[in-house]
């Protein structure tokens, strides 16, 4: 059976790489794909290599600076515009089911009305606000004949948003094996060589750059660590992994200001979107994801933990399902960056602890988030259609 496959982005970031471990699953079944993606990117040189047709179509994706009359004005002229498109590829490729992978690809179904098809919408995202968005989303959501939810905390947080929804739990799941045999970039770039050369530890905070993300956050915690800091404790320096959306520069920008204005251009490094993040992981000592709102599963915390390494993650979202606090990693509380940069300096100083949490973190991947399990309960759910 064909299935068209829509995605709301072309980057490799969380929801893309599970996008393509099941397209990979698509391949190896031998099941007919097609996918369409709004812009070109870094996924569709991924898909090429499979094999896979590949679309690029703007499919109106609706992020939250579009939620005014004008923007949603251009955004339905654009889902008309794809409606058109898309009808034609789905008459071409024999298409029997459409599969969305995005909260903010909400053509779905207005494709189903039009074409009379089956619709799955596999849920990414914990989108709270603004209101109107969030009432929006969830009237369409309930219009798909299967929805999958990444995580409890995303399962739960739109099941109470209304009753008509049924969602099935599937946790995302990674190959731990590409994440355990890494090779580390410590001798061969800067600044991570400077984990070697000043005999330092490396932090690392990966995701998209965005407000809600927390990275400015995150600097107020490093900034507040080096001020509390003796000169006995080791040297510490991070790094910030990620760009911004088509569109939105501008936050990187206001991120490279904060570094300045934090008085951490020598001690934090931004380095931009990287594709080599398994090397990454290898390279650093302890990872950060200091979220802002919650983050429904983000897959960056399973391959750090897959790497070994020790997370330090706000007490929210997926984040609470992947974590056990002490364990694998440590909670940090949402704006008080003090406490926060207190108990980041508790652990860097217990070599032995964060070690320790390195390998429980590597055993709870391989346990609860395996690649194997993904593969086989997703094609459980695709083949009930």
């Amino acid at each position: 059976m064909s299935t068209l496959f829509i995605h709301g982005s072309a980057d490799l970031y969380g929801s893309a790489r599970i996008l393509l471990q099941i397209l990979r699953v698509c391949v190896r079944e031998k099941e007919d794909v097609v996918v369409v993606l709004p812009h070109p990117g870094a996924l569709v040189k991924e898909l090429d290599a499979l094999g896979v047709k590949v679309y690029i179509i703007n499919i109106g994706v609706l992020r939250r600076r579009y939620f005014t009359p004008w923007g949603i004005f251009g955004r339905i002229f654009l889902w008309g515009l794809a409606t058109i498109r898309l009808s034609r590829i789905i008459k071409k490729h024999n298409i029997k089911r459409v599969y969305i992978n995005s909260a903010n690809v909400v053509i779905g179904p207005v494709l189903k009305w039009v074409n009379r098809l089956p619709l799955i919408w596999h849920l990414h995202e914990i989108i709270e606000s603004p209101s109107l968005l969030r009432l929006f989303l969830v009237k369409l959501i309930a219009q798909a004949d299967q929805v999958i939810a990444v995580s409890s905390a995303t399962r739960n947080f739109w099941m109470k948003q209304s009753s008509n929804l049924d969602i099935h739990l599937l946790h995302n799941g990674i190959p731990t094996h590409d994440f355990e045999h890494a090779i580390p970039l410590n001798d061969s770039e800067f600044p991570f060589t400077l984990k070697n050369t000043q005999n330092a530890i490396l932090i690392a905070m990966i995701g998209r750059v965005q407000p809600w993300k927390g990275q400015l956050y995150f600097l107020d915690i490093m900034k507040s660590y080096y001020t509390s800091s003796k000169d006995t404790d080791p040297t510490v320096y991070a790094i910030i992994v990620g760009d911004a959306y088509p569109g939105y520069a501008y936050y990187v920008e206001d991120l490279k200001k904060s570094i300045l204005d934090h008085g951490l251009v020598d001690k934090v490094f931004y380095i931009g979107y990287r594709d080599d993040i398994s090397s990454i992981l290898a390279s650093i000592d302890l990872f950060v994801l200091p979220s802002l709102l919650p983050d429904p599963l983000p897959t960056v915390v399973l391959e750090a933990m897959a790497s070994g390494k020790p997370v330090i993650a706000t007490f929210q979202g997926g984040a609470i399902e992947m974590i056990e606090d002490n364990n694998t990693g440590v909670f940090i509380p949402l704006e008080d960056h003090q406490k926060a940069a207190i108990l980041l300096r508790k652990l860097l100083l217990d070599q032995k602890s964060m070690q320790l949490m390195g390998q429980n973190g590597n055993k709870r991947v391989t346990h609860s988030f395996s690649l194997e399990a993904f593969e086989s309960n997703w094609l459980k759910l695709f083949r009930t259609f």
